[in-house]
């Protein structure tokens, strides 16, 4: 498996006027100081930052408007990632930078495929997949001093723009999940999307076949098909052919038309709705719950109340506001086609009166008006039925956009079925790329490294009995507590990481763990902490450790690079032009 190594760091704030640069070993990193409060958290943080991540960086950091330079390679390749704001630019060994405006899209997919990063997730709004950021990479590798020891796969902001996400990308980083499996989604996904489009349009052809039936006259005993205008006279069918035509075509466009209108309105009325909800589940959230966390009634699943769930709330309400607002201008100009196709059927209907006035239909033969007064004392018995030929023309142009609509309803109607086909192959086809004797042997796997580590660490009072599967880490967090609790916490990272080296398809990371003396360990138990990262993983493996001077770290100083921040904390004035320059040059 190929491994990611971070080489070097540059920070550069031009407000301030200071900057600095880090060097780090392949193998062992410590990064360390007497001082708790000089900025160990927010140099590690400021990798990920600088890759495209987005870990919890404090407002004061924020106000020193920096960017960023990160070096890293992956086995021979080299690579170079400059940040400002949200403004990535990524070189690729001697290549020359290639700029993008956003961390989403086109980076994260270069940055995916550099990574081996297969993992797929789907839109919140269209429900496509798309290739996530490089906060989801990253997830495993990186344990955060504030949020990784109280809650697990919660490392980075900004990950709830994807739903229901950490099943996904658990069960890939530790190959429950293939690459396969991904490509299948993909394809299942604009399946679905298309089959939704298909079916929006049959419930369109629905609303316009009720319309044909509602606004195309019926007449009784009447000539309704065109073959039988072929014993209408010839000066008859010259007169009405392009009538006929551009009639026909008046009608079409009508009632296709009302289709949408229709349609429309009724989308117009659910929208409505789902802004009036939303605001209510809003003020819920805000007025009646206090908690951080609301267990739902029905499934007992637990649901975080956080800022970003609310917020979450409020952002689907715009994007209903903003749904709504673009249906109501498509009505808008709909109404407005409407009002023209009316005055043009108007016009014609007018230039169809006026021949209605010089022919008459009989049943059994067309005849001329002057025909018929010359004939009129011939034909006192014979019973004439008289048909206004709008009427006649309407019919047939009504009957011949109904027969179309409804060609085109089977046919939207068959591929429907066929996609709904394909979709459940799909399904069928993922379900066997992984066997269930796979995953039994993944999770078996994973049980018994976490028991290993478990008990290097000296966690075992803590109740892992029902602890089976990667997917469990929110059992870990409930029966961990105070130091013991934190060990068997880190005794889970380091399973997943393990998982990932052993099972994963993608490059590895480095392993990234901010302080592990959490809740004031015990000497002894420190001691192990340090020993296990020390001794216990794999020599390809590059650690970045960050803690304060202690004397239990020795074992792991004297094989590490060792980065001592000082008082004057992370950025200094004296490497501003020094850094500058390099800016500068890249």
């Amino acid at each position: 498996m190929p491994n990611l190594k971070f080489k070097r760091l540059l920070i550069l704030s031009n407000s301030t006027k200071s900057a600095n640069q880090f060097e780090f070993s392949e193998t062992l990193n410590l990064i360390t100081a007497v001082d708790n409060s000089v900025g160990k958290s927010t140099l590690v943080k400021l990798l990920f930052w600088g890759v495209g991540c987005e870990p919890t960086l404090d407002t004061n950091w924020s106000t020193t408007d920096s960017k960023t330079i990160v070096e890293f390679s992956v086995e021979t390749e080299n690579y170079i990632v400059k940040r400002y704001k949200n403004q990535v630019s990524l070189k690729i060994n001697d290549s020359d930078f290639v700029d993008y405006e956003k961390i989403t899209g086109e980076y994260s997919k270069k940055i995916a495929e550099i990574l081996e990063f297969k993992a797929l997730l789907p839109n919140r709004s269209s429900g496509l997949m798309e290739t996530p950021p490089p906060a989801f990479y990253f997830l495993p590798f990186y344990i955060d001093q504030k949020r990784s020891w109280s809650k697990a796969w919660d490392n980075f902001e900004k990950l709830e723009q994807f739903s229901s996400w950490r099943s996904t990308i658990i069960k890939y980083h530790v190959g429950l999940l293939t690459p396969k499996h991904f490509e299948l989604e993909s394809d299942k996904a604009e399946k679905k999307d298309t089959k939704k489009v298909v079916q929006t349009q049959i419930d369109r052809i629905e609303t316009t076949l009720e319309v044909v039936e509602e606004y195309i006259p019926h007449i009784t005993n009447a000539t309704t098909e065109a073959k039988e205008f072929e014993v209408l006279t010839e000066e008859i069918k010259v007169d009405l052919k392009k009538l006929q035509e551009e009639q026909e075509k008046i009608l079409s466009q009508l009632t296709s038309l009302n289709g949408d209108r229709v349609y429309l309105e009724q989308q117009q009325i659910i929208t409505e709705k789902i802004i009036s909800e939303l605001d209510k589940d809003y003020t819920f959230t805000i007025e009646n719950i206090e908690e951080d966390e609301v267990e739902c009634p029905l499934c007992g699943v637990v649901h975080e109340n956080s800022i970003i769930n609310r917020t979450s709330i409020m952002t689907d309400k715009s994007q209903a506001e903003n749904q709504l607002e673009s249906i109501v201008t498509e009505l808008d100009k709909i109404n407005k086609k409407l009002s023209n196709s009316n005055i043009n059927l108007n016009k014609a209907r007018e230039s169809i009166l006026q021949i209605n006035e010089k022919y008459i239909i009989n049943e059994e033969l067309p005849v001329t008006q002057e025909i018929q007064n010359e004939n009129s004392e011939k034909s006192d018995d014979i019973e004439h039925r008289d048909f206004n030929f709008n009427q006649i023309i309407e019919n047939i142009a009504g009957n011949s956009i109904k027969q179309n609509v409804l060609k085109d309803k089977i046919q939207k109607i068959n591929s429907v079925e066929t996609l709904k086909k394909d979709i459940r192959e799909i399904g069928k086809e993922q379900k066997g790329l992984i066997t269930l004797e796979d995953i039994e042997s993944i999770n078996s796997s994973f049980s018994s490294i976490f028991s290993d580590y478990i008990e290097l660490l000296d966690a075992e009072a803590v109740n892992i009995s029902s602890i089976d599967s990667p997917l469990d880490y929110n059992k870990v967090i409930k029966e961990g507590g105070a130091a013991e609790g934190s060990r068997a916490i880190l005794a889970y990272y380091l399973s997943i990481f393990t998982m990932v080296e052993e099972y994963g398809n993608e490059v590895k990371s480095a392993l990234v763990i901010d302080t592990p003396n959490q809740q004031e360990q015990s000497d002894t138990n420190y001691e192990k902490i340090v020993n296990l990262l020390t001794n216990r993983t794999s020599k390809k493996t590059q650690i970045l450790l960050c803690a304060m001077e202690n004397e239990h770290l020795d074992q792991f100083k004297k094989k590490a690079k060792v980065i001592t921040l000082t008082k004057d904390r992370l950025m200094l004035k004296s490497e501003y032009e020094r850094v500058k320059k390099v800016f500068d040059n890249k």
